[in-house]
């Protein structure tokens, strides 16, 4: 298991973040290595992503929520977790630990911890940017 955590300031209020975190539908908005989103209901969701230089396809599942203050999803292979905390007005410290099962997922990377924190990295620079625009 890999594991690895990252935290960016997002100038939206904690429950906008939340809206955001909660809909697969946008993932590829803001998500590096999307391939595809394909909804199955409201919290569920068939992702297609690049994982280092790997296609993966897992079916995320919304498993635990708490509006406004967290959000966790599920598959075999990938486990998403966001702390969300106010940081002043109208902003948001976002905490994101990705969890990745390496047995199930082999990456082509020589150094597979620091491609998946990368990879956060990326995701969390593009969660800034698309929270900010869609104010």
């Amino acid at each position: 298991m890999i594991v690895t955590q990252d935290t960016m300031r997002v100038a939206v209020s904690p429950m906008s973040a939340y809206e955001h975190l909660v809909r697969f539908s946008e993932y590829a908005r803001f998500m590096s290595g999307v391939l595809g989103v394909t909804p199955v209901h409201d919290t569920a969701a068939h992702l297609a992503l690049d994982i280092g230089g790997r296609r993966v396809e897992i079916d995320a599942v919304l498993a635990d929520v708490e509006p406004g203050r967290f959000v966790r999803w599920d598959s075999d292979a990938l486990v998403e977790s966001f702390w969300l905390s106010a940081a002043g007005d109208d902003a948001t410290d976002v905490v994101a630990v990705a969890e990745l099962d390496d047995s199930l997922v082999r990456m082509y990377e020589r150094q597979p911890d620091a491609a998946l924190h990368a990879r956060l990295h990326m995701d969390l620079k593009g969660f800034k940017r698309f929270c900010e625009e869609s104010r």
